[in-house]
């Protein structure tokens, strides 16, 4: 209190000292109250808490609109409910088409294994079976015109000896000659027809059972690639799906972070203060526009801070264009509601900030505790060095 006392003694500032406008504030090491939203913007600000106030961990600070985000998550709900009916048709289907292309594939290559087995049944033992029948067949021929030279050559014999010849023998020779050249004209018959055999019939049946090998491992080989291209689109589709199902589920994720997040609540025991740090600035938001009907929140806006009771505080300043750039270390009075405080520069810098402004940190040489009213607008009296 001896400090205080102190401090109310320093006078009234003259006329060539400095007034720049600050802001009491607490150190960085505070918790800030954010809107940061990841999948909506459409949070509108109702009411908020007096700044000032004292408020407890996990209490809300702030109230918000939350109709167009609630029907949004509403409308993800349903949207995801019918994606994951479609991920299973989906499954359902290429789990089908997989029975089907093997039930396929496995027809076709069946299929093709027969023509093969026929094909090598035909040359091992069909054709030689086939080419013998046609030499039978001219043997046969070729035994039946011997047989008959053979029996005109006995009766010729046997008629010339005997001493009568009746008429009867001259029919019954005449008849063996006309079945003899009979017998040849069959064997010149025979032969054309296992000539035939041979060049058609046998030979393009072999090319026909050829023909229908290479038909049916080319139906086999389209049916592979035909049910691999059902698969695949299948797959394609089912990844599509799957993977615009994710999707959903993480905007849908996002909505309901953000409207826990949006919430505002307080992250720990302290006293309300509007704005916050950004970077190494203090931040004041103009929350009285967010107020306003229809106000509209800003991504990352600062809402509010919670500063702890045992809290150290600062003093952030802007100093007047026409005043000059003091050096750390130096001296400052700090008007603070009816007290005067002592309190030394810590931060200047020549640099303005992107507002043009430059801005300087006090630090109050008097207990936190005695002038605890973070957010509470001061004048910071900086002295005319050459007075």
């Amino acid at each position: 209190m001896a400090g205080l006392l102190a401090a109310l003694s320093l006078g009234i500032p003259s006329l060539a000292d400095s007034i720049a406008p600050g802001i009491l504030l607490p150190k960085k090491n505070t918790k800030s109250i954010s809107f940061s939203p990841k999948g909506t913007s459409d949070i509108f600000l109702l009411d908020i808490m007096p700044q000032g106030s004292s408020v407890k961990k996990g209490e809300s600070v702030a109230q918000a609109d939350f109709r167009i985000l609630d029907n949004s998550i509403e409308d993800y709900e349903r949207a995801i409910k019918s994606k994951n009916l479609e991920v299973l048709k989906l499954r359902y289907a290429l789990d089908q088409q997989k029975e089907r292309s093997a039930l396929t594939l496995q027809k076709y290559q069946t299929a093709l294994t027969r023509t093969e087995e026929n094909q090598k049944d035909f040359l091992e033992k069909r054709k030689a079976r086939m080419l013998a029948e046609e030499e039978e067949r001219v043997n046969k021929a070729l035994r039946h015109m011997s047989y008959k030279q053979e029996e005109l050559n006995q009766l010729t014999k046997m008629y010339k000896d005997d001493q009568v010849a009746e008429e009867t023998e001259e029919i019954i020779l005449k008849r063996l000659k006309n079945e003899l050249g009979e017998s040849e004209f069959a064997v010149q018959g025979a032969k054309l027809v296992a000539e035939l055999a041979k060049l058609r019939n046998i030979h393009r049946l072999e090319e026909d059972y050829a023909t229908a090998v290479k038909e049916k491992q080319m139906d086999l080989e389209q049916a592979r690639k035909q049910a691999d291209f059902d698969l695949e689109q299948k797959k394609i589709a089912l990844t599509e799906a799957e993977v615009s199902l994710r999707r959903l589920q993480n905007k849908y994720n996002e909505l309901k972070a953000d409207r826990e997040m949006a919430s505002f609540k307080a992250p720990e025991n302290g006293i309300l203060l509007y704005g916050g740090y950004v970077a190494d600035k203090w931040v004041a938001i103009p929350v009285a526009e967010k107020l306003k009907p229809g106000g509209k929140l800003g991504a990352f806006d600062k809402i509010a801070t919670i500063v702890p009771p045992d809290s150290e505080l600062i003093v952030q300043a802007t100093l007047p264009d026409s005043t000059a750039t003091p050096k750390v270390g130096e001296t400052v009075v700090i008007k603070i509601t009816n007290m005067q405080i002592p309190g030394v520069i810590t931060e200047a810098s020549p640099i303005p900030g992107a507002d043009g402004k430059r801005r300087i940190i006090i630090t109050p040489k008097v207990p936190a505790s005695q002038i605890f009213a973070p957010g509470l607008p001061v004048q910071v009296t900086i002295k005319d060095q050459q007075a």
